[in-house]
């Protein structure tokens, strides 16, 4: 059995952890982390990284939550999509890494890898196994999140129309 990890690289520059990872000044200084998406409503910022975000995000299982969760991904997916470009090295995290983050990094898979949601929950679990456990909270928003890619961004990234 794999020890735990506060934080696990699931991309080349793109880590996945819980909120002690955000909080660890040797992690964040090592490996020059230097954006920091903060998928919950009140967790404080360590203040280190040069660009911070916050996804203000609960998982409590109630439909508005996972409802945001699905509003939030485009400027999610975007986000970590101009920084990773860019070069950066970044830290998406919530408390226990496991639901909130993961769900905001397994919509930037699709995005970026082309995976369904299937794929990108097997994914993220495969690198990070606290991922989604015991079941992903956010499975409709990432859903929704595929089908919106599918429909209106592949086209667009393509060069393709529908129409």
């Amino acid at each position: 059995m794999e020890t735990y990890r506060h934080s696990n690289e699931v991309l080349d520059r793109l880590w996945l952890g819980d909120y002690h990872a955000s909080q660890d000044e040797a992690f964040l200084r090592g490996n020059h982390i230097d954006v920091v998406i903060n998928c919950t409503k009140d967790l404080p910022f360590k203040g280190i990284a040069e660009y911070q975000y916050r996804v203000p995000l609960d998982d409590n299982l109630q439909e508005e939550e996972i409802r945001n969760a699905g509003l939030w991904a485009p400027e999610i997916v975007m986000t970590i999509l101009k920084h990773h470009k860019q070069g950066h090295r970044i830290l998406v995290h919530c408390m226990a890494g496991r639901q909130r983050s993961a769900a905001s990094v397994a919509m930037f898979l699709i995005f970026q890898k082309h995976l369904t949601t299937q794929q990108a929950i097997a994914y993220l679990r495969d690198k990070r196994p606290v991922a989604f456990m015991p079941q992903p909270n956010f499975l409709e928003s990432i859903r929704d999140f595929e089908t919106y890619y599918q429909q209106h961004l592949l086209p667009l990234k393509t060069g393709l129309s529908l129409r």
